[in-house]
């Protein structure tokens, strides 16, 4: 039988091993992986060390196509056109021209294609034609077939070109990487592999947005300025001789808010270029450190808010650009009409002022600046043609006095933007 001195010296023993054990525990290192905010954009996997959690390859892909439709358009070959929507074509040819290249298919980067996008935006209408997207491209790629080779204007003064490609940076780029990847932040999961993927879906989807941005990785670093991003688009960071469009490579709006950032007789930068950068590393960086929700919602706002005034600026650009060949125009020539080889700089710029204006309506988060019913009422205003001399000097003069008024004022009023970038840009 055990005694008492005994059983109180076993129970003593009991207790100091098992504190002692606690303690063990308390003495081992705490690991800190969080990062700090890299200048370019590369983030190693939390799970897979020493491998990328970088991930976009489609949405270069989309980039590329809808880079390289407006050229088919040119050309009149809307069979081409059709194709490159589908990207079924495993032996297509990237047409962006960047030297020696990584890639030279389509399908060397992605099989990833533009109709399930623009299926996407089926329910959001473009006024005045009323048609959403989708419907709208197939109409003007039926009447391209119709024109003929090398014939982009149609009758009524549209060039199907510069429409077609600037519906689709918005309907598709910008509202995928703002109203699709951005809404699902807030309900991503942050703390584990998606489905066995070196990333998040939080990582994930982030990352695709940037990719709709159409950066290179190293948009901060790579070049010397913004007139060095949208001139020379690319830039060889590895040094191995050849351009990667995956990492190497500015497309779409990364090189419009570029041009847009170019801008004399201002006296305030927005710096839409570092602005959108920086918040995407930063909220990248939030990301794969686990932070709190709303700091990284923070930076999202910051590059949805900043890319819809990037929509807003070129829109203004071709407001100015479409005011200023009108005024030219009337005095030299009182009769031309849409045919006329004197309106070929304003069928251009009409044809990119309405494509780039459509892609207001495509940020439909709360976040949004520009309200839908203003969106509306600015596309009514610029109308579903350029208004020519032939139609007559109050008609001509009455439309060109509402672009430089009424529309540069709905966008003025809800940007904010100064006197001095309304009337330079």
């Amino acid at each position: 039988m055990i005694n008492k001195n005994k059983l109180l010296y076993i129970l003593s023993f009991m207790l100091v091993m098992f504190f002692g054990c606690g303690d063990n525990n308390d003495d081992d290192p705490v690991v800190d992986n969080t990062i700090d905010t890299p200048t370019s954009y590369t983030f190693e996997s939390r799970f897979s060390s020493g491998e990328s959690s970088v991930s976009y390859n489609g949405q270069v892909v989309r980039n590329l196509l809808i880079n390289d439709i407006k050229g088919q358009f040119k050309g009149g070959n809307g069979t081409k056109v059709l194709s490159m929507m589908a990207n079924d074509d495993a032996s297509a040819q990237i047409l962006t021209s960047a030297g020696t290249t990584v890639q030279s298919a389509y399908h060397d980067i992605s099989t990833s294609h533009l109709n399930d996008r623009l299926t996407a935006v089926s329910d959001i209408i473009i006024p005045g034609w009323d048609k959403n997207a989708g419907d709208l491209l197939g109409d003007w790629v039926t009447e391209l077939g119709d024109l003929g080779t090398d014939v982009t204007t149609n009758a009524n003064g549209l060039r199907l070109d510069q429409l077609a490609q600037k519906t689709l940076w918005g309907a598709v780029s910008f509202w995928q990487a703002t109203s699709k990847y951005m809404s699902k932040i807030p309900d991503d999961d942050n703390t584990m592999s998606d489905d066995g993927d070196p990333y998040t879906a939080m990582e994930h989807h982030w990352d695709e947005s940037f990719g709709y941005f159409g950066a290179a990785r190293d948009y901060n670093t790579g070049y010397t300025d913004d007139n060095d991003r949208k001139s020379d688009p690319y830039y060889d960071s590895n040094g191995d001789g050849s351009i990667d469009f995956k990492t190497e490579y500015n497309a779409g709006w990364s090189v419009t808010a570029a041009k847009r950032d170019l801008v004399d007789g201002v006296s305030v930068d927005y710096d839409f270029t570092g602005t959108i950068m920086n918040a995407y590393l930063e909220g990248r960086t939030l990301i794969h450190n686990q932070a709190p929700l709303a700091e990284i919602l923070a930076q999202r706002d910051i590059i949805t808010s900043t890319w819809e005034k990037v929509v807003a600026a070129v829109t203004i650009h071709y407001i100015n650009d479409v005011a200023a060949d009108m005024a030219a125009l009337y005095p030299a020539d009182s009769t031309a009409g849409p045919d006329s080889e004197l309106c070929s700089d304003l069928n251009n710029h009409w044809g990119e002022m309405r494509g780039y204006a459509h892609g207001l309506l495509y940020n439909v988060l709360d976040t949004r600046t520009l309200s839908n019913d203003d969106a509306v009422s600015l596309l009514n205003i610029m109308g579903t043609a350029p208004v020519y001399p032939s139609a007559g000097e109050q008609a001509f003069y009455t439309y060109h006095g509402m672009l430089l008024t009424s529309a540069k004022g709905i966008l003025q009023d809800a940007y904010g933007f100064s006197d001095e970038h309304m009337a330079n840009w």
